[in-house]
């Protein structure tokens, strides 16, 4: 038995050296197949938008297919759930949103934790939101809008397409000393539907996907949310100029993998979304659809992350919001 014994020990001890190296050589290579990036909304919104730039563009760097699969539903959990129990060899990505820090706010049990189950990579775009509402309003700032809520108790609503939206307005609200309700819609769209219809009286809604409402003069624009007008907007008021000094909130996506996901693989896919990003024309091309490109490092994402769980965890505590 001892000979049977120290003459298979050579034969895996060389097969756990093979494995070893075509692990090594896997990452080497990355990538030596399609990749997928999932986006946890549907098709044809601002996510979808730069998933496909960025897709199309790291397809082109990697001579491998970039796909982007669609999967909407519960404010971005069942996309995110789906990256988080994938295989964690970057081949599967998620391009997070904002929300992806609030969903322990809002779920009880969401199945996985954001935290413990996924890591970042980068941040890929910044984006601008903007608080709209019905023409009929006779408000023209941010400022005079809280004035009218304040002075409207109960007659005041606010059309939520989702919890970074609601928290966006909970804190506006707390901030500038009014009460109003939130009314929860499945999209921006539904959202923007029914305040052009004067069911709700106002909408943060995203810059990019409210402008042709706002050009055509279905609704208005009170004010960006920034320290600074948007550029896609000049003759929007930044927060400051509106009337809700200090009142600054933007929204962004970001690429993350599921956690274990190889740490030279992380890097790899981090270095090309960087150089994708530091193009002139994607940067161009995020533009037109009201983005700024953002690269960063998985340590920057990550605390802004961290950041944002805090902010916004804070504001659904002071406005009682509790998870269902």
């Amino acid at each position: 038995m001892k000979f049977i014994a120290n003459s298979i020990r050579p034969f895996f001890l060389a097969v756990a050296g093979v494995m070893l190296c075509a692990s090594a050589h896997a990452e080497s290579a990355f990538p030596g197949r399609p990749v997928k990036i999932v986006v946890p909304f549907a098709a044809g919104g601002s996510s979808d938008s730069a998933a496909r730039i960025l897709a199309e563009r790291l397809s082109r760097k990697w001579k491998q297919p970039v796909i982007v699969d669609n999967r909407p539903g519960a404010n971005a959990l069942i996309g995110a759930s789906l990256v988080a129990k994938a295989p964690a060899d970057g081949y599967t990505l998620l391009l997070a949103p904002v929300s992806m820090g609030t969903i322990n706010i809002f779920v009880k049990q969401p199945g996985f934790s954001p935290e413990r189950d996924l890591i970042p990579i980068s941040q890929v775009a910044q984006g601008d939101y903007v608080l709209t509402v019905s023409k009929d309003l006779p408000v023209k700032s941010m400022g005079e809008f809280a004035a009218y809520a304040r002075s409207h108790p109960g007659k005041v609503f606010h059309g939520a397409f989702g919890g970074a939206s609601m928290l966006a307005f909970e804190q506006f609200s707390s901030q500038m000393q009014f009460k109003a309700q939130n009314v929860n819609y499945r999209g921006e769209s539904l959202a923007l539907g029914d305040l052009m219809a004067g069911n709700v009286q106002a909408v943060f809604a995203t810059l990019m996907g409210a402008k042709p409402l706002i050009d055509s003069g279905r609704i208005r624009a009170l004010g960006v949310p920034s320290k600074v007008r948007a550029a896609i907007a000049p003759d929007i008021p930044a927060a400051d100029e509106s009337g809700a000094k200090g009142f600054y909130v933007d929204y962004w996506f970001g690429l993350m993998a599921p956690a274990g996901t190889p740490h030279d693989v992380v890097g790899r896919i981090g270095a090309a979304v960087a150089d994708v990003l530091g193009q002139a024309d994607v940067k161009a091309k995020l533009h037109a659809h009201g983005l700024t490109a953002r690269a960063s490092s998985p340590e920057e994402f990550g605390k802004l992350i961290r950041l944002e769980n805090v902010r916004w965890t804070a504001v659904a505590k002071q406005a009682g919001i509790e998870p269902q």
